[in-house]
């Protein structure tokens, strides 16, 4: 049993992958029998059809990769070296990442604007990142680390938009050097917002 299971999250993830790599629209459910192993009646008796089997895959990828990327930001008393460091583990992205992206991010432009089950699925991620970055940049204005008059939702929004566009250029053709000075751009922003002389007087 032990290894039927293994069997089939190895199964799932390369499904996942498949998706990852060539979008929703064009993974076909013969693609995935070929690619995977999963046959029709595996997909759709477990799942009900495509969509909701895709949607489970989003769930899947949530749980994995997307959680281990909002690590930095989930304590409470995260801050703005937390988001700094959010920011840095993309310097060094493992596969199929480095060369696919984020499916999810993916999935917000090819697929959100004509399925709203699936919008909601992304709604719900950009928002909770939006929660996350702004929670931090709460917490970094009380500390002094930024400036007091810097907006939190403003920064946020900025953020979450330097990460949608982060992903962009990952699964571009642009040289890989491109992602490092990208990322460089994005904490130069955050420096930025520092006071200037160090803790923000008006923090205190």
């Amino acid at each position: 049993m032990a290894r039927a299971h293994r069997d089939l999250e190895g199964r799932l993830d390369r499904a996942m992958q498949v998706f990852w790599a060539k979008g929703y629209y064009e993974t076909s459910i013969e693609t995935l029998r070929t690619r995977t192993g999963l046959h029709r009646a595996a997909i759709y008796g477990g799942f009900g059809n495509k969509r909701k089997f895709f949607e489970a895959l989003l769930g899947r990828y949530r749980a994995t990769y997307i959680a281990r990327w909002f690590a930095p930001l989930e304590a409470p008393t995260a801050a703005l070296a937390e988001i700094e460091a959010f920011f840095r583990q993309f310097r060094d992205l493992p596969q199929p990442a480095a060369r696919l992206g984020c499916l999810m991010c993916l999935t917000s432009s090819e697929v959100s604007p004509h399925i709203p089950s699936v919008e909601r699925i992304v709604s719900r991620f950009l928002d909770d990142l939006h929660s996350l970055m702004r929670a931090a940049c709460v917490n970094a204005r009380k500390r002094g680390e930024i400036r007091a008059a810097a907006d939190p939702d403003a920064v946020a929004d900025y953020l979450v938009g330097a990460v949608l566009g982060l992903w962009a250029v990952v699964r571009s053709p642009l040289p890989r050097d491109a992602i490092a000075r990208y990322l460089d751009g994005v904490l130069i922003f955050l420096r930025g917002l520092r006071p200037v002389g160090g803790v923000d007087a008006r923090s205190l």
